[in-house]
């Protein structure tokens, strides 16, 4: 008898327990989930408004700020379903080597000590600010905007309180469980060598803090808590638990450490006055994120962009894509390769999703190259490298994001991403072509067949849609005729043209019927609540980032960025070096989003102000024109090296986000290792590109915003 028969047997109550906590939480899944409505209701705005702006001439301005409210919603609610859902964002390196009963003590902590501190004061201070803006009538600062402001601002507590209750119910589910968990007891030996592990574990963790706070402290007081509060936030990634939680947990946990370090006079002496942190500073998470994320029309896009990718995901565009281009390159060797990264590169500008890209070349031209006989590394590492050009190539999320916190506009990052783009599609060509002809047999030909007008036509037909929805997306950005977030709604609308054309066109391989009108309302609410699941595990980064940024700054983390870089020796350049040397390290074990969130608004002002001669003087006759131009000019160029460096971060183990995306789609002959040995020249080849991006980002980066803006 196992563990699980006995606890049923001798607490009959246990199921019924299970039973209610399911119920529960499928019932707000389901309540919740019903908020992915909002993308179609969002689209079609977007739509209303564009169609009137620029057909009729009229310009709605509430319209245009429903744009944001509605986002508001749909952001907010949707961090509240990944947490019911368990979508959101981990570091699983270290997770699945711990124990059943040590994962249910690292939820359970969690959400006591992550989740409910850092949830409830944003649902007391969120719903003291609705209440507030309910009782001065507050409306919007536009005469002809949308009045009762207090209903935006409910978004945010309400989640939070969705997201209280959820935490509720697992925490009973977690007690009753420790209560029959109980009837059994370890023996003493094996309880004491785990409590002595986690002993040396935790004193190793508080030394190596321990030593650097000192260090710094020398400097100021209150710096000593900003490197306890990093290196804590680090530590506590590698139980696995959220980060959007982990983040949000430590900027509430700091609170309370700024507090009671000021009371006990830790930071207070003659020269400093302290964190002067309390309960209170919360209300700056409230205003922090409805003010600097939730009212940004530029955000709007992000999960518009992600909509998009997963409706041309699920359409099975790439697949016909890949079809008719592997007719066309099936004769020259290493010419799938080459096929699937020029796909890749329509796959990066049409949709801008990692996972998504990755998982759908995996599918549909790993099978291909190895049946032709491609080494596995090299097809497993043409699969990765391709699929990671989204996450650069524009329209892009992280470029989305990075715009919001390096203040610049995101077209700007989109039209400078461009060429380093095509940089790295270019040395990936050619590394195919080298491959191909010093080793044959790693690429060998494929079946020959004759080109055809038929072949011709399936080639124009597969490339032009993808092409032609690139084309008005990035167009009209590029352009100037249309926001990000008009654009974004395009796409939308584009994507789903296509998607539903391909779905009727599509056949059924066994019945041979076509696709109903049911069957396209089940894709497309299917696409919604992936769109959504995903939604809110980049929204809630985005959240306990925040957060975590505002104590970061109250403790004066910005300061000692500043204070940290410019006292290196190096020079400007030596300076950015240092920082992407940090940054490709950290790409070893974080994500991006949490990189680009926590370091880019800590190095970006210093960055800016440093003269690396990007940009000529003598085209400026007044000094303050000149520094804000050199400010824009400087901060383009780093906020596109950082994309390139942490584009590394996909293939990078043991983190590499693309090689598990891309293992759990590949047949079992393919190990982990072959994709490990197959992403290392890629990784050389994105280094190399980097390089060339930080000697040549005059021309690589700045040459065609310049070009096109002036």
């Amino acid at each position: 008898m196992n563990r699980e028969e006995a606890l049923d047997k001798q607490s009959p109550n246990v199921c019924n327990q299970g039973n209610v906590e399911k119920n529960s939480l499928s019932l707000m899944r389901r309540v919740i989930g019903s908020a992915a409505l909002l993308f179609p209701l969002l689209t079609l705005t977007i739509l209303i408004h564009v169609v009137l702006r620029y057909t009729l001439g009229i310009n709605l301005v509430w319209l245009e700020e429903l744009h944001w409210q509605l986002y508001a919603y749909l952001g907010t609610l949707s961090v509240a379903f990944s947490f019911i859902t368990n979508g959101h964002v981990r570091l699983d390196l270290l997770r699945n080597r711990f124990s059943q009963q040590t994962l249910r003590t690292v939820e359970a902590f969690g959400l006591m000590f992550f989740v409910v501190p850092f949830t409830g004061l944003i649902s007391w201070h969120g719903f003291r600010s609705v209440m507030q803006s309910y009782v001065i009538g507050e409306h919007s600062v536009n005469e002809q905007g949308l009045p009762c402001t207090f209903i935006v601002k409910l978004a945010l507590p309400l989640s939070c309180v969705c997201i209280l209750f959820v935490a509720s119910i697992r925490l009973l589910a977690f007690s009753s469980q420790r209560t029959d968990s109980t009837l059994f007891s370890r023996k003493k030996n094996v309880q004491s060598s785990w409590w002595n592990w986690r002993l040396g574990v935790g004193s190793a963790i508080i030394i190596c803090l321990v030593g650097p706070a000192w260090w710094v402290g020398q400097i100021d007081p209150r710096y000593a808590l900003v490197v306890v509060m990093f290196g804590s936030f680090v530590a506590l990634l590698f139980t696995g638990y959220p980060i959007a939680f982990v983040l949000g947990g430590v900027a509430v946990a700091f609170i309370a450490v700024g507090y009671v370090t000021d009371y006990l006079g830790y930071t207070l002496t003659f020269d400093h006055a302290g964190t002067k942190l309390y309960l209170g500073s919360a209300a700056g998470f409230v205003n922090r994120i409805y003010g600097g994320l939730l009212r940004k029309p530029e955000l709007v896009a992000l999960p518009m962009f992600i909509f998009m990718g997963l409706l041309l995901d699920r359409s099975g565009m790439a697949k016909r894509m890949m079809r008719a281009m592997q007719q066309l390159f099936g004769r020259v060797r290493g010419g799938l390769a080459i096929c699937v990264v020029l796909i890749g590169i329509l796959l990066a500008a049409s949709t801008g999703i990692i996972g998504a890209s990755v998982v759908l070349l995996g599918l549909i031209g790993l099978p291909v190259m190895l049946h032709q006989g491609y080494a596995k590394s090299l097809a497993t590492g043409t699969v990765c490298s391709a699929g990671t050009l989204g996450i650069l190539m524009p329209p892009s999320i992280m470029l989305v994001i990075m715009a919001d916190q390096a203040s610049v506009p995101v077209s700007d990052l989109f039209m400078g991403a461009v060429l380093p783009c095509v940089l790295l599609a270019v040395l990936y060509v050619f590394y195919l072509v080298f491959i191909g002809n010093i080793r044959p047999e790693d690429a060998p030909l494929g079946s020959q067949q004759e080109g055809s007008a038929k072949v011709f036509f399936d080639i124009i037909l597969a490339i032009v849609p993808a092409f032609m929805l690139m084309l008005v997306v990035l167009g009209s950005i590029f352009a100037g005729v249309a926001t990000v977030t008009e654009a974004s709604g395009l796409g939308v609308v584009g994507a789903s043209i296509l998607a539903i054309t391909h779905w009727l066109c599509r056949t059924d391989q066994e019945h041979q019927e076509k696709f109903d009108y049911r069957t396209i309302l089940s894709e497309g609410w299917q696409c919604c609540v992936d769109a959504f699941s995903l939604t809110g595990s980049i929204v809630g980064i985005l959240i306990g980032a925040t957060c975590f940024a505002f104590i970061l700054r109250e403790l004066g983390g910005d300061k000692l960025i500043q204070y940290g870089l410019e006292s290196l020796p190096f020079g400007p350049f030596g300076v950015v070096a240092v920082v992407l040397g940090i940054i490709f390290f950290l790409g070893f074990f974080l994500d991006w989003i949490e990189i680009t969130i926590i370091v880019l608004p800590l190095v970006v002002s210093t960055i800016g102000t440093m003269d690396f001669q990007l940009v000529d003087p003598v085209l400026y006759e007044r000094h303050e024109d000149f520094v804000a131009a050199r400010t824009i000019a400087n901060t383009v160029w780093f906020c596109i090296l950082m994309a390139v460096c942490l584009q590394t971060s996909f293939l990078t183990p043991p983190v590499g986000f693309a090689i598990f995306y891309l293992k759990s789609v590949t047949p079992q002959e393919v190990e982990l290792k072959d994709i490990y040995q197959g992403v290392v020249p890629f990784v050389m080849l994105q280094l190399v590109g980097l390089a060339l991006v930080f000697f040549f980002g005059k021309y690589f980066v700045l040459w065609l915003p310049h070009y096109i803006y002036g």
